[in-house]
């Protein structure tokens, strides 16, 4: 009796432990939603707020900044999301950590106008200080002190960063910590005590410092040394340049960036010979180019085999190689999967939105080219939502009011990020063009005869 009566109990209070360790982890998954979802509405209300901004700003896109140099009619300026100033007018600010509880955090545009041309972000709780010389232009030379994390409980919060980039092909010269930077792409900037990490997320840069250069290439990073709490002047030159550690920039919303990247793998690859890069990971898959000897790529993934590579060419373009071909310089692969992921998309409507910008108006097609009939006339200014883009041409479809169709991308300006928008396959080709009278077989009346 005692035994059956020990046994009910036993059974009783596994069930209850188990209940409650069900329980719990249901309380964690919901937590961990939760604040993956506020996050979320973080990165969108800022991306609305200064995404598009003008060049030669500062744009605040999150939280008011702790403090803005000089205080007073500047600092007040730049409390609210969306709000703009001359970046001339600005010393030094300091922004906020990232909040998921609060839904808060720090997230500042540093613009600067010509002659250089780059954009920073600043994210969570990053100090900046503008170090430039006089008569040279604002902010071109920066102290940068990304502060220690704060414990969110959150695990999806990124780090406290500071990120560079230049237009696509358009390098500039900056200076970082006292390091000169001659960028061509994006650079992730950490700081730890003692050292300045600056890590490579597309193209490269040159890193120079106490005399000598470092080449920093996509997949990379590279630290240099410093005294405590002093991060303008170097004691020491730039490291050798290691395979990027994964943990150093985890969850960052790259879509945020001007140019909206994927974060690479550690290390790179090189071709050995001329190697075909393909739309998918099989040697049955379309032909993009064909990459020649010598060229160093960057790693985005791989496939669940391990014999082909999710790669990056300098020129933006993405494909997949087989990986026996290619000089392998990477360090360990998390990124696993066998479709083609798409590129980050926008953050909220500017991920979908459009505007047809035509004087004249622009007709609304059935199909991805001017041969196919029209549905209707679109007048300039017309809002319309895009939804997919074509596998052969230049032409997106898109939803205007209701009614779907396609438009020339030449028609329309966006902020989406065109190569994220879903393929659609289930399209007509275009027709074959007329033949002209003589060709493929064809002859001409030769006029002197009569019909013959």
């Amino acid at each position: 009796m005692g035994y059956r009566v020990g046994l009910i109990l036993g059974l009783g209070l596994l069930l209850v432990w188990g209940t409650a360790l069900v329980t719990a982890q249901t309380d964690m998954n919901a937590s961990a939603n939760s604040c993956t979802q506020t996050l979320e509405a973080l990165w969108v209300a800022a991306s609305d707020a200064c995404v598009s901004g003008p060049v030669g700003y500062i744009c605040t896109g999150g939280s008011a900044p702790q403090s803005v140099e000089p205080v007073g009619p500047v600092s007040n300026a730049l409390v609210s999301p969306g709000a703009l100033v001359e970046i001339g007018l600005v010393d030094g600010l300091q922004t906020t950590p990232i909040l998921p509880a609060g839904a808060s955090g720090g997230i500042v545009w540093l613009r600067p106008d010509q002659p250089i041309r780059f954009t920073g972000l600043a994210l969570g709780e990053v100090r900046l200080r503008d170090a430039t010389p006089p008569d040279f232009p604002a902010w071109q030379s920066i102290v940068v002190e990304t502060l220690p994390p704060v414990e969110t409980g959150c695990a999806t919060t990124p780090p406290n960063v500071y990120v560079a980039q230049t237009p696509f092909a358009e390098p500039t010269n900056i200076v970082i910590n006292g390091v000169s930077v001659s960028l061509n792409g994006t650079i992730l900037v950490i700081t730890r005590p003692g050292e300045t990490v600056f890590a490579g997320l597309s193209g490269q840069a040159g890193l120079f410092a106490a005399g000598q250069n470092q080449l920093l290439r996509t997949g990379q990073q590279i630290s240099v040394p410093y005294n405590p709490d002093n991060f303008a002047t170097p004691i020491g030159a730039p490291g050798i340049a290691a395979p990027l550690t994964e943990s150093l920039a985890p969850n960052l919303p790259t879509a945020l960036l001007d140019r909206p990247v994927i974060v690479p793998q550690p290390g790179y690859v090189t071709t050995q010979g001329d190697v075909n890069m393909r739309a998918a990971p099989t040697t049955d898959a379309a032909l993009l180019v064909q990459v020649p000897a010598g060229e160093i790529i960057s790693v985005l993934g791989r496939n669940p085999a391990g014999d082909w590579y999710h790669v990056r060419l300098d020129s933006g373009e993405t494909g997949w190689m087989y990986a026996p071909l290619l000089l392998q310089f990477v360090g360990p692969i998390t990124a696993i999967y066998e479709a083609t992921p798409l590129p980050p998309q926008r953050y909220g409507i500017l991920g979908t939105s459009a505007k047809v910008l035509a004087p004249a108006g622009v007709n609304l097609r059935t199909a991805p080219d001017v041969t196919f009939p029209a549905l209707a006339a679109l007048q300039d200014g017309t809002q319309v939502t895009l939804l997919a883009r074509s596998p052969y041409s230049p032409w997106v479809k898109v939803d205007a009011s209701g009614m779907v169709g396609w438009l020339a991308l030449i028609t329309i300006e966006t902020e989406s990020v065109l190569e994220a928008l879903p393929i659609d396959y289930d399209v007509p080709p275009p027709p074959e063009p007329t033949r002209i009278p003589g060709s493929f077989g064809n002859a001409f009346p030769d006029p002197n005869r009569n019909g013959n």
